[in-house]
């Protein structure tokens, strides 16, 4: 019996009772091309909010959380954040501090989430640059709400968020291939010395991990500080005199690794920036990507060119085209300030972002900074800001847990993690003007939502 046939303890022959049973089938036809419809909006609603998360084939969608308005006050993305870009970092909580310099100096933007932007100047910092015209190539956020900053030849700084800044290690000025500067005991921080401090990062119980260059011969020295002492963990030093080895930590066996502290590392970039979590720090090389087991002080090799050959060309965000340990970094250049690498860990998922440039060796890949560049729903501003985008800004890369080699964006300068999402820091300067100079320099940070933790 049909579920709309009349139950059989009810009289069938009148007509209005048939009149109302064809108005229930018609009813009934109705609402089910109602349903139909509303789960075709569904679907396509979920289209695009995958869309929103992920962006186009092509690109994900970012938000500016500081810098590419025009306003003198407010929030973070209402501000226009004048002065060329120096460094950024965030810390758990998404809280941004953005580090730039104009004429005048260096200053220090920071901003929460939904509250107002704080502008402050260092001046000891500019006491520095006068001297000696050192950039700020990395920032770490601290536990006690301060930030280090690797300032080359300057040494190792902190700076509080009212402005104020201290030297932390002091530089050398001078090849540290002699005295107390190359051992590998513990030596207190007020005797030691680095040549040009080129990286930093910061554990989780507020231990401060710092690169540092040991010579002109590119002999790369990574140091841990922790209750006023430094220890050099990794890197070989070389002996005055002595010839650079022909050694490459990319080449030592990802399962076993070596001994961090005798494992010569070259310096190939402007930039040795590190990166924390859970007892590992990674190093970005310039030409690879290693990792230091802080615990054993073993040290491995997690991206690096072991075979480039079984690499795809990369086509969507988010989607392999390889495995890490096969991958290409391509470093910016000593003579490039405006491609610096980077590097950050979602302490969350452990996944890996680095930047670098061509995802594949060779020169036909390099349209991947256009095919990649960030997009969104972006004021008139902010795409004018984006249209603006110094050239030569790096390609962020994702390495999950799997080790698998993911392209997230293009079109960044530094990078960082915090809060789930991955924060990216950009300057600019108007594609009119002949030259760009600390007059027109604008820098931003934006943030793109990362993929959730998965079980």
């Amino acid at each position: 019996m049909s579920a709309l046939s009349p139950q059989p303890r009810h009289q069938a022959g009148t007509a209005s009772e048939a009149r109302e049973a064809v108005i229930q089938i018609r009813t009934l036809a109705r609402h089910r091309w109602i349903l139909a419809a509303l789960a075709a909006v569904v679907v396509a609603a979920a289209a695009v909010a995958v869309l929103a998360f992920r962006g186009s084939p092509d690109r994900v969608s970012v938000e500016f959380v500081l810098g590419g308005g025009t306003a003198g006050t407010g929030t973070g993305p209402r501000r226009e954040v004048a002065g060329k870009l120096q460094t950024m970092t965030t810390d758990e909580r998404g809280n941004v501090a953005l580090f730039t310099r104009d004429r005048q100096g260096f200053e220090l933007w920071t901003a929460g989430p939904g509250r107002a932007v704080e502008r402050v100047r260092v001046p000891a910092l500019d006491r520095v640059d006068a001297v000696s015209g050192n950039a700020a190539l990395q920032a770490a956020a601290a536990p006690d709400g301060g930030f280090y900053l690797a300032l080359e030849e300057a040494g190792l700084w902190k700076v509080t968020r009212d402005g104020r800044a201290s030297e932390i290690v002091k530089p050398s000025g001078r090849p540290t291939g002699v005295s107390s500067h190359v051992v590998a005991d513990e030596v207190p921080v007020r005797r030691f010395s680095a040549y040009q401090v080129l990286g930093v990062g910061v554990g989780g119980d507020g231990t401060v991990f710092f690169s540092d260059l040991q010579d002109d011969r590119n002999s790369v020295l990574i140091h841990r500080l922790q209750s006023g002492r430094v220890t050099r963990i990794a890197g070989r030093p070389l002996r005055p005199g002595r010839q650079v080895p022909k050694e490459d930590p990319n080449l030592l066996a990802p399962e076993t690794g070596g001994p961090a502290e005798s494992t010569y590392i070259s310096e190939s970039s402007i930039v040795t920036p590190l990166a924390w979590n859970n007892g590992s720090l990674y190093v970005h090389t310039g030409h690879g990507i290693l990792t230091i087991a802080t615990a054993t002080e073993r040290i491995f090799p997690v991206v690096a060119g072991r075979n480039t050959a079984s690499l795809k060309r990369p086509d969507s965000p988010f989607k392999p085209f390889g495995k890490a340990i096969d991958g290409h970094v391509e470093g910016a250049a000593v003579d490039d300030g405006d491609h610096e690498a980077s590097i950050a860990v979602d302490r969350a998922t452990g996944d890996l972002y680095y930047g670098a440039g061509r995802p594949l060796p060779g020169n036909d890949t390099t349209e991947i900074s256009t095919r990649f560049r960030w997009g969104g729903d972006l004021t008139a501003s902010q795409r004018d800001f984006r249209g603006s985008l110094r050239s030569a800004q790096q390609t962020i890369y994702q390495v999950d847990r799997d080790g698998d080699l993911s392209v997230v964006t293009a079109g960044a300068k530094a990078l960082s993690v915090g809060n789930g999402y991955l924060y990216i820091a950009v300057d600019s300067c108007p594609s009119s003007a002949g030259k760009c100079d600390a007059t027109n320099y604008r820098s931003a940070v934006v943030r793109l939502r990362l993929p959730a933790a998965r079980t």
